[in-house]
This record gives C-alpha cells, structure tokens and sequence, in this order.
C-alpha cells in the first residue's frame, strides 16, 4: 500500500469511527398552515445530520424546498452536471415543479430526495448537492440511490459523505426502506459517480442498457452487501 493509499484509508476510518447519524422530523409551511404530511408508507420526512470529528463541517441533509429553486437554477446551468442529467431545471418554475415533484415521492413513500448543506458559522450553506432514493410501491422492490454535486463542491467528498449517511438511514429500522436491497445506478462513462459508490461499498454488479426516454444511456448498476446500521439517534 502507497503512503498516499495509507493516508486516505486512515482518514477514512477516522471519519467513519467519529460519525453518527441523527434522524429528525422535518415538518413545512404551506399555504399559511404547518402540515406534516403522514402516509401509511413514510410517516415523515425526515432531515439527516452528520457530526463528524475535530469541530468540521458537517452534512445536512433535508428535503427539498421551493427557497432553492435559485440554488437549482444555478446548479442547472453547469455543463458537466446538465451531461449526466436526465432533467434540465432552466427557469425557477421548473425548479419549483421539481422539488413539488419530489414532495410527491415522500407522500407517495417511493422517493426520499434530500438536498444536501453544509454547516456554517452563519447557519447551513445554500444546497451543495442532491441525493435521493427511489424505489416501487412493491414491499420487496430495491431500493436505488442517485446523487449529484455542485461544481462549487466537487471534490470536497460531499456526495460519498452524503451517500454514506442516506444508506445508513435507509437501512435502520426506523426506515421506511428497511430490509430492502440498497442499489445505486449511474451513467456509464461518469467516472465520478463510480468511484464515489466504490469507495462508499457498493460493488460495480452490471450494466444496465440503455431504455429511453427514462434512461437515455446505459447505466452501471451498483449494489450495497453489507448493511450494517450505525446508531441512528431521533431528536425529540
């Protein structure tokens, strides 16, 4: 092993033993009344909170809210991100359509899709990326994680620690995605989304050809063995 392989191994380890993952409820305004949307699937949406070692920055991961559809606009715009995207948010009524799209997939309990922060002194960053699971109304069917990251934060390991945090969360028991297979799917040739799920301990397990207008391109198919939860904690 490198001295540079043995570094990063031990940095990694370092994060992994110092890192818990909190679970609390996340409730919104919506037309001047505060709901809590409770289905028989997802009783709530949740936010998910990294506290990593040593006083760093850590994740935040929420679900999405009509205030990004700037940040979503924005990050939109990049032409590495807009290559591997199926869905183009080019105008803030688009953005907005999207994320009332996603608070669908909650209520639907067939997608738990997150936007990822980071804190601050100021309080949490505008969204640095995104991530979300999806699966079928099927009790048995996979469960399949995507992920993306603003070109501001690439290589800052956001998605990996992002990726890190939701597949502990679905995996608990306190999941709606509990005892589901965990897989992740990426476009073929996108060389960053591979070693993120590599690293984060899900196999490369085949290829999925291309199926448009829903998967333009063929994808690798990635698939988690090992399910191990760490403690997962609720806030009151």
């Amino acid at each position: 092993m490198s001295t540079r392989q043995a570094a990063e191994q031990s940095t990694e380890q370092s994060t992994e033993q110092s890192t818990e993952l909190i679970v609390d409820r996340f409730t919104e305004q919506a037309n001047g009344q505060l709901t809590d949307r409770l289905t028989d699937r997802f009783m709530e949406q949740v936010t998910l909170r990294e506290t990593p070692a040593h006083g760093a920055a850590a994740l935040i991961l929420r679900p999405w809210t009509d205030e990004d559809a700037d940040a979503l606009v924005r990050h939109h715009a990049d032409a590495l991100l807009r290559s591997w995207l199926v869905t183009h948010l080019d105008t803030v009524d688009e953005a907005r359509s999207w994320v009332a799209a996603q608070r669908q997939g909650w209520a639907a309990g067939t997608r738990a899709a997150f936007a990822v922060v980071e804190t601050g002194p100021a309080g949490p960053s505008a969204p640095l990326g995104h991530i979300a699971l999806t699966t079928t109304a099927a009790d048995a069917a996979p469960v399949r994680a995507g992920y993306w990251t603003a070109a501001e934060a690439r290589g800052r390991r956001i998605a990996s620690r992002a990726l890190t945090l939701v597949s502990r969360w679905a995996a608990s028991d306190g999941s709606p995605f509990a005892g589901r297979p965990l897989q992740l799917v990426h476009a073929v040739g996108n060389e960053g989304s591979c070693r993120t799920a590599l690293g984060c301990g899900y196999p490369l397990a085949g290829t999925l050809p291309a199926d448009p207008p829903a998967r333009p391109r063929a994808q690798h198919l990635h698939t988690a063995p090992d399910q191990t939860v760490s403690r997962v904690t609720r806030e009151a």
